[in-house]
């Protein structure tokens, strides 16, 4: 039996503001989202069945659905979900817990937007990012506006862990399991119960492993090393990586069975380089951090040091931005304070100059609104247009009118 209701009193899905499906078919469900999407692409739907079926949530969730409960489930997590619909803008909601996603780009707004509607689900996540991007970050947010925010948070990275020692990390051993085990050690992912474990680059998982690790999801039960005895598992699975997933399984590197089973939402990280808007923001933040952790009192970067770092392509992405903030204190004397340039040997490592870079027009006028600190006037003398064309240039490009404002 197919029912619906809207969390508000409305008379149709075209004005409503949020509908709660209630289904036992798989079939009645996508079609009856599908339906609603046409009426009204941007309505928030809840989907609520006693299936569980992990075929229904991946389908749905790809469909736009806003968040799934399967059996079984309490009145409260329906709550949970509800307080969570994203409203007309972002500055209705509280802060997300946990760790700050910095940025006041529409790639960060969304970015904001996503983990707070996907958080309040249980769903599996995989994020996809490149090195640098925040995915640990991401992931952490996800848990601390999750369900299971007062559960365990553990994070594995995989490719730091030797091959022979993977399946011990993941699922724990028995004393005497293995050569060197002369003590029983609790795997990452009985260390989690209840709460959330992020595999970090989990593409370097090597293929032995992945068969085990696909086994432990399905079954909610792993086996330590050395012991025939099953341990229940009650947990959120997120998954990081830079690797190109798709083009593994292709070469049959990674198990697309495995993949569909970590995939159930994904989540795309933006790159620096098209955020650059967001660097004045971050920068201030990490001078913030460093001079409270290093007993500094550094204020904010010269014009032409945020020239340079306005230039540059920032392959490492944000933690390489964080590195180099943090070489740039290593590399000023105790007695400097205030207003300060980037050093030579700084700029050594970035490797360039300011300008060197070719621009488009819209990293150019953000290069020179950050170096004159958003003055129009000044700008506008540098780029040699009017004021007018400015406003006009900074509509099209969705350029905020102030630092760390909402883009137009």
């Amino acid at each position: 039996m197919l029912a619906t209701a809207s969390y508000r009193l409305v008379n149709s899905a075209a004005n409503a503001a949020a509908a709660i499906i209630v289904s036992d078919s798989d079939a009645d469900a996508l079609t009856l989202i599908g339906d609603l999407k046409e009426i009204n692409a941007g309505l928030p739907i809840i989907l609520v069945t006693s299936l569980g079926s992990e075929r229904l949530a991946v389908a749905s969730f790809r469909a736009g659905i806003a968040g799934y409960l399967s059996e079984p489930w309490e009145p409260k997590d329906l709550l949970t979900l509800l307080e969570h619909l994203n409203p007309a803008t972002e500055d209705d909601q509280p802060p997300l817990a946990g760790p700050t996603l910095i940025g006041g780009s529409n790639s960060m707004s969304e970015l904001r937007r996503y983990v707070r509607q996907v958080a309040a689900t249980d769903c599996n996540v995989l994020i996809l990012g490149e090195t640098g991007t925040g995915k640990e970050v991401v992931a952490e947010s996800l848990h601390a506006n999750s369900l299971r925010r007062d559960k365990p948070f553990v994070c594995l990275n995989c490719a730091a862990i030797p091959d022979s020692l993977v399946e011990s990390e993941l699922f724990g051993h028995e004393r005497g399991a293995f050569t060197g085990a002369t003590v029983a050690q609790v795997g990452k992912l009985v260390f989690a119960n209840r709460g959330t474990v992020f595999l970090d680059e989990v593409g370097d998982v090597p293929p032995a492993i992945q068969a085990k690790l696909l086994r432990a999801i399905e079954s909610r039960r792993v086996y330590q090393l050395g012991s025939n005895r099953a341990i229940d598992l009650d947990i959120r699975i997120v998954a990081g990586t830079n690797q190109d997933l798709e083009r593994a399984m292709a070469e049959n590197r990674f198990r697309r069975d495995l993949y569909y089973r970590l995939n159930v939402v994904r989540i795309d990280l933006p790159l620096l380089r098209d955020h650059r808007e967001d660097i004045p923001m971050l920068v201030k933040h990490f001078f913030d951090s460093f001079n409270l952790r290093w007993n500094r009192n550094l204020s904010c970067l010269s014009p032409r040091a945020f020239d340079v770092l306005m230039s540059y392509s920032w392959p490492g992405n944000i933690r390489e931005l964080r590195n180099v903030i943090e070489a740039l204190f290593a590399s000023l004397s105790p007695e400097v304070t205030g207003m300060v340039d980037v050093p030579p040997q700084v700029m050594r490592q970035l490797s360039i100059v300011a300008g060197s870079q070719d621009q488009t027009e819209r990293d150019r006028i953000l290069r020179v609104l950050v170096s004159t600190q958003w003055n129009k006037s000044t700008a506008c003398q540098k780029l040699e247009w009017s004021r007018m064309t400015l406003y006009r240039k900074m509509r099209k490009h969705r350029l905020p009118l102030t630092p760390g404002a909402r883009p137009e």
